[in-house]
């Protein structure tokens, strides 16, 4: 009995070689994925009309996975130092933030409620975070991280070229659209509402200009927007590339990426 306490204590904390999630965790993360796949799609009217019955009959499945994960958990809690030994432990695991998330998220599963009280197992997707202790998750936000402080100088620039973008976009278009259209574009901040649709490639139309100089303004301001893409796209590209250059030439040789 104690073996097997011990070998799902290892599932639980991720202790697996080569610093894979484990089989438990993966269960769990994919479990909680159809949880809040089904809680999102019994909103739709028309779904939950014609397939409602097997939609709560899978959710009452899922909960008692849900109840056996919990039970797990609170199992070897006594085996984790920040929890303590024996039923000290227990509780104290019981009252950690990740525990009592889980409670919330299987609750509803068992008291008869929609889907409004079900959608609260979205928070369940911060025990996904948790499962993101694996080697490979650790690497990708060191480099992250790497990409981020080496070429900060360099997206501040980038970051300073977008925002006078914008403002200058707006700014003309103000100049040009605000006498004819006062309701869309009558002061600057509704033309950095436009500037910002523009510049990003969204596009939602609710403001356009009419005028054949707005429209030359909103031509050149969407031409430059492409360059407050691509250009910190770029710099995260190269900082990417030099993280996993400094990692592959520090890396000591019993090291795994």
């Amino acid at each position: 009995m104690n073996e097997l306490r011990l070998r799902i204590y290892e599932q639980v904390i991720n202790r697996t070689p080569g610093g894979r999630t484990s089989i438990f965790n993966k269960t769990c993360g994919i479990t909680i994925f159809i949880s809040i796949f089904f809680a999102v799609i019994v909103t739709e009217n028309s779904i939950d009309y014609q397939f409602g019955d097997q939609i709560d009959f899978l959710d009452w499945i899922i909960g008692a996975l849900f109840c056996v994960e919990y039970c797990c958990r609170l199992w070897v809690a006594p085996l984790d130092k920040k929890f303590g030994k024996g039923l000290n432990g227990v509780l104290r695991y019981m009252l950690s933030p990740m525990a009592i998330i889980d409670v919330i998220a299987i609750i509803p599963s068992f008291i008869g409620v929609r889907a409004e009280l079900k959608i609260l197992r979205v928070i369940r997707l911060l025990r996904i975070l948790k499962i993101g202790r694996s080697e490979k998750f650790k690497q990708s936000i060191f480099h992250f991280n790497y990409a981020l402080r080496s070429k900060s100088q360099e997206l501040q620039i980038s970051t300073f070229y977008t925002v006078l973008l914008l403002l200058i976009s707006s700014t003309c278009m103000y100049l040009t659209e605000s006498s004819i259209q006062p309701e869309l574009l009558g002061s600057i901040p509704r033309c950095l509402w436009w500037s910002i649709t523009t510049v990003s490639a969204v596009g939602y139309g609710d403001s356009i200009p009419v005028t054949a100089v707005g429209k030359t303004i909103a031509s050149i301001t969407s031409l430059m927007g492409i360059a407050a893409i691509a250009i910190p796209t770029g710099i995260l590209a190269s900082g990417f590339s030099e993280s996993i250059g400094v990692k592959n030439d520090t890396q000591f040789p019993g090291d795994t990426l």
